[in-house]
């Protein structure tokens, strides 16, 4: 009787030994789960290295390419299109260039579309693969974007510039086409002297009230809504962008739903 005793004993602290085992590798796979799904770098879309649930915001890039940058206007454009990419676009948002030239159907789509994957210097190599993250950013985030400086700007000038029907164009296939809910903002590189056959500022400037009655005026009007507008003036003909010209277009942002939130000369 008493060696059966110090058998079941025996068993029991055995089947406790085993039990506790069983309950601390169940833990520590529960805690290597759970850190995982914390630490794990968020899953991003290949092609544009935006968030797997979609863009965060959206900012668009319009480059006006009808007249060529004088020197000083290079250097400007070049510490500016620096700054927007490196420093201005969010972490998650999305960023298309559109190139504003003679004909808009032939720039109906952006040249390049990516959201800013995020450069790795706010995480922490315990948690991530920080070199990993930095040279996705660097080799398919900036390099791509900063290579199409060239492609915008022009060579030589243009018989026509067609901005009313960029904007619409930019409207549809920028902002409608992705459709962000965050942060909505249009950058815009112009001297927004519209010119074409059926309405130029080189001719006239009118109020826009009386504009936006025409058929032409209704016609190119675009749907900007939320839009924050920041105008980058190239000036090219100075005695024609006068005070009227700018509320022309401050009214018409306003009417598109958008709102005209900076105008900065660009130098030269």
């Amino acid at each position: 009787m008493v060696v059966r005793g110090k058998r079941a004993k025996g068993r029991q602290r055995n089947d406790l030994f085993i039990g506790i085992g069983l309950f601390i590798l169940v833990f520590l796979g529960i805690g290597a789960l759970v850190y995982y799904e914390v630490t794990k770098e968020p899953a991003i879309n290949a092609a544009t290295l935006c968030p797997a649930k979609g863009p965060t915001g959206h900012f668009v890039l319009l480059v006006d390419t009808t007249d060529p940058l004088n020197f000083t206007q290079k250097q400007s454009f070049a510490v500016f299109l620096d700054e927007l990419v490196k420093k201005r676009v969010p972490e998650g948002h999305l960023l298309s260039v559109f190139v504003l030239g003679e004909d808009f159907k032939t720039n109906a789509e952006p040249l390049v579309e990516l959201c800013n994957p995020g450069s790795g210097e706010n995480k922490s190599a315990m948690t991530s693969n920080v070199e990993r993250v930095r040279k996705t950013y660097e080799e398919k985030f900036i390099k791509p974007l900063m290579r199409q400086g060239e492609a915008l700007q022009g060579t030589q000038p243009a018989k026509a510039s067609p901005i009313l029907e960029m904007l619409q164009l930019v409207a549809i296939n920028g902002f409608r086409k992705h459709d962000v809910k965050g942060e909505r903002r249009l950058f815009l590189m112009s001297d927004m002297l519209h010119n074409g056959s059926a309405f130029s500022m080189y001719r006239a400037t009118p109020n826009f009230e009386d504009f936006s009655g025409t058929d032409y005026g209704r016609k190119t009007q675009a749907d900007l809504k939320d839009v924050k507008v920041e105008l980058h003036y190239l000036l090219n003909a100075p005695q024609l962008q006068t005070r009227r010209s700018l509320l022309f277009w401050e009214n018409y942002f306003i009417k598109s739903g958008a709102r005209l939130v900076d105008v900065r000369p660009l130098e030269g």
